[in-house]
């Protein structure tokens, strides 16, 4: 929250005969020391004009360095009273205008933005897309209801446009300055682009997939049979459960002893360093398998049994995972005796600490028919 105190600070610098000009945002500011005073209008961030009014105590001769940013696209230009500079210092550095300023003297600034494209270390197929200065987030539609947030989210859609400069897909909206529509980047439907400050709350993304057509190609299979085999998970689920989540966890009669919530890669899930307990619904007529989402990332080695009122079906551990390591999450399937589970329509699945360790962490719990293929 301190932060909020510091906005101001590196709008301006001084240094020597030089006042340089570094954050274009409405300001004002005095120079005491040359008795000089400045004040900045803008329409940026949205638009891309700035003007600049000098005010002098008396006639001074000085240096004002404005900032020319690095995403400053073609068309950068900066007027003194009306008549262009014409030697312009290149972008990622200071265009510095000295000259005896008067009481009155107007700098005007134009400051196009571009697009880039900015992706995540390690992954260059993942990456956000910049305007100038500003993140742009995908409006993906309407906030979700309560009970929406609690299944599985939906994917993000994959854009197929990587060999392609973002400004040949990505094209601005008639009559709403700053959103951007998408257009032949193998959508299903186009999606509108927005300041990510200004989108309202709705549900968005940042980072987005992003591949060739031949490399879509070779990774669309993949991404279908992914889909399919969540279709088939889904309709053999007779019970399911969120841990972490104060409303789902409710829902489930969470219960335990020394234990808490964890989040790992947005991932909600629970750990304990004695037991945790969920109620999942089964259904005595078919076949049963418990399926129970683990990760990698614990807090150091764990181990646990695995109950199902009161009866051990199972066991896990697991280990600290190491810096190099990435972050993995992997499915443990469990079968369910068919005696656990008759004549009931709820089980009580339970994880108990061993061996003097805290249990893994658990993102998901899952029961399912076995006789079905998934």
């Amino acid at each position: 929250m301190e932060s909020h105190a510091l906005h101001g600070d590196g709008i301006y610098y001084e240094s020597g005969d030089k006042l340089c000009v570094s954050l274009y945002t409405p300001s004002t500011a005095e120079w005491k020391s040359a008795g000089v005073k400045l004040e900045v209008a803008t329409d940026m961030p949205i638009r891309e004009t700035a003007t600049i009014k000098v005010t002098p105590q008396s006639p001074k001769r000085f240096t004002l360095a404005l900032r020319r940013p690095f995403w400053a696209g073609n068309g950068f230009s900066i007027k003194v009273n009306g008549s262009a500079i014409k030697a312009l210092d290149p972008a990622s550095s200071f265009v510095e205008i000295a000259r005896t300023w008067e009481a009155a003297d107007t700098v005007e600034l134009v400051i196009p933005k571009t697009f880039r494209k900015e992706a995540l270390a390690g992954n260059p197929n993942r990456l956000a897309l910049m305007w100038g200065p500003l993140v742009l987030a995908g409006d993906l539609g309407p906030a979700l209801t309560f009970q929406q947030a609690r299944e599985p989210k939906p994917e993000v859609p994959v854009l197929v446009a990587s060999a392609q400069s973002v400004a040949n897909w990505l094209k601005p909206v008639a009559g709403k300055p700053g959103v951007f529509r998408t257009t032949g980047v193998g959508l299903k439907r186009e999606i509108d682009f927005i300041p990510f400050y200004q989108l309202p709350r709705r549900r968005y993304a940042v980072y987005w997939d992003m591949y060739t057509a031949a490399e879509w190609t070779k990774r669309e299979a993949e991404y279908r049979t992914r889909e399919e085999k969540q279709k088939k998970l889904e309709a053999a689920t007779i019970g399911f459960a969120q841990p972490g989540q104060m409303q789902a966890e409710r829902d489930s009669n969470q219960q335990g002893e020394g234990s808490s919530p964890v989040q790992v890669e947005n991932r909600f899930g629970r750990t304990a360093t004695k037991w945790f307990s969920f109620d999942i619904p089964v259904d005595p007529a078919h076949p049963t398998t418990l399926i129970v989402t683990y990760s990698n990332e614990n807090r150091g080695p764990s181990a646990c049994d695995v109950l199902v009122d009161g009866r051990k079906i199972g066991e896990q551990t697991g280990l600290r995972r190491s810096p190099e390591q990435e972050i993995l999450f992997f499915d443990v399937e469990y079968r369910i005796p068919a005696d656990l589970v008759a004549d009931k329509k709820k089980v009580t699945v339970r994880w108990e600490s061993a061996n003097g360790r805290s249990t893994p962490s658990v993102f998901g719990i899952r029961i399912v028919r076995s006789d079905v293929e998934r």
